[in-house]
């Protein structure tokens, strides 16, 4: 071997090492790979959880609960930090790229919640309120912190229709730009739901839902007018590169953790065709193949997915069955059943940094929850399965104004 040779291995090798030691202290706190915040050895103290009034006629609110086992109010509610009016489906929210903020939507009344987490983590501040109609979208969803702002997933258009898009704010909630931006674009995404960015393989994957006026439907989006694409970004350009049709509301963009190779997948639920597939560069050109591994009992409905930080398992929400599933996913294209455990209409899930507690909520949207009991359920996890923590039970149900819904969560 030339000596030239043996520098540039030398050199590559370095960078993967350099690689993988970065990744065991990356921040695990937030969906967006580009958030700081707790490391994989920090214990979580307060789980934040974006709430919507039950019954719409109350503001809506920014929930406290302590998850500290040695506070005397663990387990509990310790504050709300409310958005000054109601009916804005608090749906999912996101931290800055600093985590000293959360930014959340209100999905139906296209306004924007930034919160100050800095001056009193367990006491946020709401400090300002947006209008996001100057944007031309509506229906914020998924809130996803970048190095200069935050990008916001839009499910429409100010009518209440198509096509969807992806905004991007700064820190203070102004608005910036709106993608895709390129003349004479082709009309995709046609539906939009969430997104999800692997900067080292210079990729973004966006998912479909909704449109805003189908979403307000009372019973739930019919399935004619649910989405079943996915669009592959190029993530420095914004360009789109792919394109490609899944079961019908491919929703969460779930990316493997690490910069690595074998990191380089994902899972996607369908919730409406009741599946989940896996994407993989499996070529190595930057271009995605999809593969369905799961096909769920009708009526399943999965909702959401998280994987571990080790990327050893993967857990999903069952919403139409009241089950959690943890699945063993050392092969990706054939996940293996681990263990089940029982909560009425699991919705959202937040995994801890060290991989051993897994949170979970059960509102979903206020046109589909029905008659069901609030509440946060917390779930220990591990290589011999899960076991539902009893003792843990905050109270979404007796509060001053009545029932909420907790949907989204965020730790600190």
């Amino acid at each position: 071997m030339k000596r030239n040779d043996v520098l540039l291995m030398a050199v590559a090798w370095a960078g993967l090492i350099v690689g993988a030691a970065a990744w065991a202290h990356a921040p695990v706190i937030d969906e967006s790979v580009f958030v700081d915040g707790l490391r994989a050895n920090e214990r979580e103290r307060v789980l934040y959880i974006w709430t919507r009034d039950a019954d719409g006629e109350e503001s809506d609110f920014l929930s406290v609960v302590d998850v500290d086992p040695e506070s005397p109010t663990y387990g509990t509610i310790i504050s709300r930090a409310e958005t000054g009016s109601s009916g804005n489906e608090a749906h999912h929210f996101g931290y800055t790229r600093d985590a000293q903020r959360i930014f959340g939507g209100g999905l139906f009344s296209n306004r924007l919640f930034i919160y100050d987490v800095r001056t009193d983590a367990r006491r946020p501040r709401l400090v300002r309120t947006v209008n996001l109609d100057v944007t031309g979208y509506s229906g914020p969803h998924t809130l996803y912190a970048v190095p200069d702002g935050m990008l916001i997933a839009m499910l429409g258009q100010l009518d209440g229709d198509g096509p969807s898009g992806i905004i991007k704010v700064d820190d203070e909630g102004r608005f910036v730009e709106a993608y895709p931006a390129q003349a004479g674009h082709d009309g995709a995404p046609i539906y939009m739901y969430d997104l999800g960015v692997k900067p080292e393989m210079n990729l973004m994957v966006s998912s479909s839902w909704a449109h805003p006026d189908h979403a307000r439907l009372p019973g739930g989006v019919p399935s004619e007018h649910t989405g079943s694409e996915v669009v592959v970004w190029d993530w420095t350009t914004k360009r789109i590169r792919q394109v490609e049709t899944l079961d019908r509301a491919p929703l969460e963009v779930r990316w493997l953790h690490g910069p690595g190779a074998e990191a380089s997948g994902g899972f996607i639920n369908c919730a409406s065709g009741g599946t989940v597939w896996y994407w993989e560069d499996a070529d190595g050109d930057g271009s995605l193949e999809f593969y369905r591994v799961l096909r769920l009992e009708r009526g399943a409905v999965p909702a959401d997915l998280r994987i571990s930080y080790d990327n050893r398992f993967l857990y999903v929400t069952l919403w139409g069955q009241d089950r959690v599933q943890q699945y063993d996913i050392s092969d990706r294209r054939r996940p293996r059943l681990v263990s089940e455990a029982s909560v009425p209409q699991p919705n959202m899930m937040k995994l801890s940094p060290d991989s051993k507690r897994l949170y979970v909520t059960n509102s979903m949207l206020s046109t589909v929850d029905g008659e069901v009991e609030f509440g946060v359920w917390l779930i220990h996890t591990g290589p011999d399965g899960m076991r539902l923590d009893a003792a843990f039970s905050p109270d979404f149900m007796g509060l001053p104004t009545g029932p909420a819904g907790p949907h989204d969560m965020l730790l600190k």
